[in-house]
């Protein structure tokens, strides 16, 4: 039988006939051999009598394993074996096991290393099954440099049911599970399965050597010619002080595109901050890595990357107001501006309209856009100081043009900015509008709707912070911009600030303060107003070798009020909900769909190809919802490495969106090694937990007796190589006797 070392007995003897002979055929081959021994007694035979019995015992022999051959005999018993149990180990392979702080050596080389010595007297008593993972459970061997995020718990499950006779589970790890699982649901799962964990965790406790960039705010995309600010925090723990350099480069290019140098670290973070303009139109990924850190435990936490689109499309800005000061200076910087296209119409004192710049819409006599298709052309609508009559003109009660502005902003997703003046807001009568329900401050009817005499702007906390308020990068240096403006002359009075708006900036009087700048989202789109007009005084009355923080201001709120640019009336484009894909992880992305008036399209046939790095192809179906009508989400599983290729389809229309499935920053945010949660973990399901000098300590500790086995088992007794070798050599022996008596 195979394997005949590890039999401890047998028992339960059957013998079966595979191929039963009748009674005759039985009777035949008994009757012969009884014949050829009754041979060997005849009175001419001159054999001693010695050699006659053993000759008539041969053939009886050898009949008889005649008559096993012929009846293809069995033997069916219960075996007992004596088995090396089956012990599991799993390596962790994650990012985090790149770590070098183990004497000098990585995580996991210290992981390799203990396996293949201190637990190489294992496979003396027992039978080993080696595995390695990171996010997903693998045969061993196969996992390459330590890579992507960690999913302990899931692996040591996995490998639990993948070996349904496991003595025990010995995993070598650091303890870090990136979704923070500590297997409390698992560990009573194993104790009653008497499997349990003895794990070896490797690594510090402490952040020790920590050296990490982290890219801060920023969006997915810039537009052709203007600039792109990359802010960046670099921080350390335990590390002592030391010059460094920091450089920002293009994937793609060897030079890089900016540098500071001799920056001091090792006391605090380090801000730093680059503004590059992209040259050209395209997908840029941008990438800031520290240079020069000495004792830094990784390199994967030196840089930090950035995904930016840079787009060919200007910002469409329609002004509308009446000739004055605050009309004649924004109009002219904005038309300076290198990414704003800007269009004015101007209310002239005598009735009609006056058109400068690209205006997008047919009927500028007229001033706003009579087709809702053409306003929705748009990306920012400046409305300055017009009388609330001009939108009944026609006797056109029902505010056509101010109705399609609301809906410029919430279902177009454009930016409003409404100036003060002496014909807007409670000045005006425009409480009761459809524009008084999107402001982002209330307007109440008072007599003395206009607060005359100059002021100063005070800006509130949450104005110094928001993006449309930023005169300087540095926030010291931006509340000292904002303290050293030129007073403004007059404002309207408004109420208070709604539920869910920003107020950034107010007016403080005698009776308290007054909202003068406030920001509220309204569906897509944002609402900016200001309570004031002669923001131009900042313009005109800065000093002559100031900054020019009109320009400034102006230019950021354009910018923060704009739409995205990606998306376009049926265009399809493909929307990242993460922005850091790791291998292993289910990525949620969505396409939107609008039509020339940004109505969303509902059931349309939208196609997704999702190519995988190996190059297969999957295609997606998505439908939208009656919750989110329009939105078409889907989900994909980057369940390789590499890039992925993913591509959406609406008619004659595609848009592509390349991921690349690495390491993910999540898995190095805190990358001390958690003996403490592995012992608890442990110790709940039976196991215990070692540290790596104690290899001996844990195969002591390890259940390693033999299994005994008892399975039922079948010898095919006719056709074994010793029953034809025993008849051989039963006639074999007939013969030599024979002739050395003389017989033959």
């Amino acid at each position: 039988m195979p394997e005949a070392g590890s039999i401890a007995g047998a028992s339960g003897w059957q013998f079966r006939a595979v191929s039963p002979l009748g009674d005759g055929w039985i009777a035949l081959i008994v009757i012969g051999g009884l014949l050829a021994a009754a041979l060997n007694f005849l009175p001419h035979t001159v054999a001693p009598w010695r050699t006659r019995i053993a000759l008539a015992l041969i053939r009886l022999a050898g009949f008889g394993l005649l008559l096993v051959l012929a009846l293809q005999l069995e033997a069916n018993l219960l075996v007992t074996r004596r088995e090396k149990p089956v012990v599991a180990v799993l390596t962790d392979a994650s990012g985090s096991m790149g770590l070098a702080d183990v004497d000098g050596k990585t995580r996991l080389a210290a992981a390799r290393e203990f396996e293949q010595g201190r637990l190489a007297k294992l496979e003396e008593r027992a039978r080993v099954v080696r595995f390695d993972f990171d996010w997903e459970l693998r045969a061993a061997g196969a996992a390459g440099d330590p890579a992507g995020l960690t999913r302990l718990t899931h692996a040591i499950a996995d490998a639990a049911r993948r070996e349904g006779d496991l003595r025990a589970l010995v995993v070598l790890t650091d303890g870090n599970d990136t979704g923070g699982d500590r297997g409390q649901l698992l560990a009573p799962m194993l104790a009653a399965r008497r499997l349990p964990v003895f794990p070896i965790v490797f690594g510090t406790t402490t952040a020790k050597g920590v050296a990490r960039v982290q890219l801060a705010g920023g969006g997915g995309f810039v537009r052709l010619g203007d600039e792109l600010r990359l802010n960046a925090t670099l921080s350390t723990t335990d590390i002592p002080e030391q010059t460094i350099a920091v450089r920002l480069y293009e994937v793609g290019r060897k030079e890089a595109l900016a540098a500071r140098e001799n920056l001091r670290v090792g006391s605090g973070p380090v801000a730093v901050a680059f503004a590059i303009r992209p040259e050209k139109a395209g997908r840029r990924t941008y990438r800031i890595v520290a240079e020069g850190i000495k004792g830094a435990i990784s390199q994967q936490t030196l840089m930090a990357e950035r995904e930016v689109d840079v787009i060919d499309a200007r910002i469409k800005v329609l002004y509308v107001d009446i000739p004055r000061d605050e009309r004649k200076i924004l109009a002219h910087w904005l038309a300076r501006d290198p990414v704003i296209d800007l269009a004015t119409l101007t209310l002239l004192p005598k009735g009609g309209w006056y058109a400068q710049g690209n205006v997008l819409h047919k009927n500028v006599g007229e001033g706003l856009p009579n087709d809702e298709a053409e306003l929705f052309r748009y990306d920012v609508v400046i409305l300055g100081d017009i009388p609330r009559a001009y939108f009944r003109e026609g006797g056109d009660l029902a505010e056509t043009k101010l109705q399609r502005l609301v809906e410029f902003v919430g279902r177009r997703g454009g930016g409003l900015v409404t100036l003060g003046g002496r014909s807007v807001y409670a000045a005006g009568l425009y409480q009761d509008s459809a524009l008084a329900r999107v402001l982002p401050f209330a307007l109440d009817v008072k007599e003395d709707a206009q607060i005359p005499k100059p002021f100063r702007l005070r800006v509130l906390p949450a104005g110094f912070s928001h993006a449309a308020m930023q005169l300087e990068g540095d926030p010291a240096a931006n509340r000292e911009a904002w303290l050293d403006l030129p007073t403004l002359d007059g404002s309207n009075r408004v109420g208070p600030a709604k539920a869910g708006a920003s107020l950034l900036a107010v007016r403080d009087t005698e009776s308290g303060p007054v909202p003068m700048i406030a920001v509220q989202n309204v569906g897509k789109g944002q609402v900016m107003s200001l309570a004031m007009d002669t923001t131009w005084r900042w313009e005109m009355m800065r000093p002559a070798e100031g900054e020019d923080y009109f320009r400034k201001f102006w230019g950021s709120a354009v910018r923060v009020l704009a739409p995205d640019p990606r998306v376009a009336p049926q265009q399809p484009q493909i929307v990242k909900y993460q922005s850091h894909p790791a291998v292993g992880q289910k990525l949620t992305l969505a396409t939107r769909l609008v039509d020339d008036i940004f109505k969303p399209i509902q059931g349309a046939e939208l196609l997704v190809k999702v190519t995988a790095p190996s190059g297969k192809i999957t295609a997606l179906y998505p439908r939208d919802g009656r919750q989110s009508p329009g939105l078409y989400e889907y989900d994909v599983v980057l369940d390789e490495p590499g890039a992925w290729e993913i591509s959406t389809t609406y008619g004659d229309k595609t848009a592509v969106e390349r991921i690349v499935a690495g390491g993910t920053p999540e898995e190095l945010d805190d990358p001390r090694a958690r003996p403490e949660v592995m012992a608890e973990f442990a110790a709940a399901t039976g196991g215990q937990a070692f540290t790596p000098d104690q290899g001996d300590a844990l195969i002591n500790s390890l259940n390693l007796a033999p299994n005994r086995v008892t399975r039922p088992a079948t010898v095919a007794l006719w056709n074994l190589p010793a029953t034809m070798v025993l008849l051989i050599l039963l006639v074999c022996v007939d013969c030599y006797l024979r002739k050395r008596r003389g017989m033959a």
